[in-house]
């Protein structure tokens, strides 16, 4: 009786096994954006590593035989092992080994990068200060800081504008939408991206980098730091640019929205304006340009230049006709 108990035991014990990751082989692509999760108890997410709608991932392993989640190797991510939802796209296995052939085979065909479309939004620091004075990045800002001569990042937007706070947990899209900011986890970046940050978005001081990661970020084909550091990228190519120069010569004076797309046009290629809008805020009497938007489209985690993205963005309206580059101060 206690051998048959005994056995008995060790059976249990070996079927409990059947319940561990099962291997896999092949393919899982992505359907929409959805969280890569280290742990799928715990429901963590160091990075806020997101998958790219359209793009495949190396498939390891299944968490059982009626899948709630795969694990898959996202390249950018660290640890790259994350678990992702069976809902959020397919897989597809491995082909099977074939004879060798006769003659050499053509070169598979590279996966078609992820082209979307987008709108990079850039601020006039000084003029948002006009009307937000008490902000700290507000309180801080000289004629000497790089936001008073250059324009600064507010955000990169996915488009359409529906796309927004893809997959975020309730709690988190909430606080975003809320306007509760510290609620959003602090977003991990390396030092130089996050330098980079402080220093070309001055309302990350107000927590700007967390709303505008929960919100257009989680919809990027990329982790947060490549969202940021391609998005400085851009921002970096027109502060390099004859735009910058034309803003740096006008800085208390008006500036027409035709001479700021005839600048795009020479820094970028001509069309290249058309791609621009500028809007404006009225503070007393003055018109204040407050920003401007540049349309895009393309694979931007794949490093495509500025004349290109907006070579292949559709052309909107000019938006503002004309308005003053706000000084530093409020006047």
């Amino acid at each position: 009786m206690l051998r048959f108990v005994v056995v008995g035991l060790a059976l249990v014990a070996w079927l409990g096994c059947g319940r561990a990751d099962e291997p896999m082989d092949g393919t899982f692509l992505a359907g929409r954006s959805c969280e890569g999760l280290l742990s799928i108890r715990k429901g963590t997410n160091p990075g806020h590593v997101i998958t790219g709608p359209g793009v495949g991932y190396q498939l390891l392993a299944r968490n059982q035989k009626q899948a709630t989640h795969y694990r898959i190797e996202i390249l950018n991510a660290d640890p790259r092992e994350r678990w992702v939802a069976a809902e959020c796209g397919k897989v597809v296995p491995a082909a099977a080994p074939q004879p060798a052939p006769t003659q050499p085979a053509p070169a598979p065909a590279k996966p078609k990068p992820v082209e979307l479309a987008y709108i990079l939004a850039l601020s006039w620091q000084p003029a948002f200060c006009e009307t937000s004075p008490k902000r700290p990045e507000c309180r801080w800002q000289t004629g000497q800081r790089y936001d008073a001569n250059y324009l600064s990042l507010h955000g990169l937007w996915p488009q359409p504008s529906s796309l927004q706070y893809c997959n975020l947990p309730a709690g988190l899209r909430t606080a975003a939408e809320g306007g509760r900011w510290k609620d959003i986890p602090a977003i991990e970046l390396s030092m130089s991206t996050r330098a980079d940050l402080e220093t070309m978005m001055p309302s990350s001081k107000s927590l700007l980098d967390r709303h505008e990661w929960a919100k257009h970020g989680s919809c990027y084909p990329a982790n947060a730091e490549a969202y940021f550091k391609d998005s400085l990228r851009l921002l970096k190519a027109v502060n390099a640019s004859p735009v910058a120069d034309l803003f740096m010569r006008n800085i208390g004076r008006r500036l027409t929205t035709a001479d700021i797309r005839a600048a795009f046009d020479q820094a970028f290629g001509n069309g290249a304006g058309q791609r621009v809008r500028v809007a404006c805020k009225d503070v007393g009497n003055r018109r204040l340009i407050a920003e401007i938007t540049i349309g895009l489209k393309g694979d931007l985690s794949g490093g495509t230049g500025l004349p290109d993205l907006m070579r292949a963005a559709t052309t909107t309206d000019p938006g503002c006709p004309a308005g003053i580059l706000d000084t530093v101060g409020t006047q």
